[in-house]
């Protein structure tokens, strides 16, 4: 299944301010969470962590456009693969076999 792509305006500035404010959360953030131990705290201060660092992530991923450079390579995939002939099936959703 692949995506639908559209343009919105200022993605990449919103995707710079995302990244500031998720940097100045985590400085903020670090020295006050619990630290790392076992038990209820640390496992949340992981958690906090690791979900942090994530959107961290997906927003850089986005800014260096790598998404775009993916949906790229997939059409022009698309457009070498030759289509099938392709049966519709049934109302009911089964095949009936000959």
């Amino acid at each position: 299944m692949r995506r639908k792509m559209r343009y919105v305006p200022h993605a990449r500035n919103r995707a710079i301010v995302y990244i500031c404010a998720l940097v100045s959360m985590i400085a903020y953030a670090i020295p006050r969470i619990p630290p790392l131990r076992h038990g209820l705290a640390g496992s949340f201060s992981m958690v906090w962590i690791l979900f942090a660092l994530l959107a961290l992530a997906s927003n850089v991923y986005f800014l260096v456009g790598a998404d775009k450079e993916r949906s790229r390579m997939l059409e022009s995939q698309s457009l070498r693969a030759q289509p099938r002939d392709v049966e519709p099936t049934p109302r009911g959703g089964r095949q009936r076999s000959v």
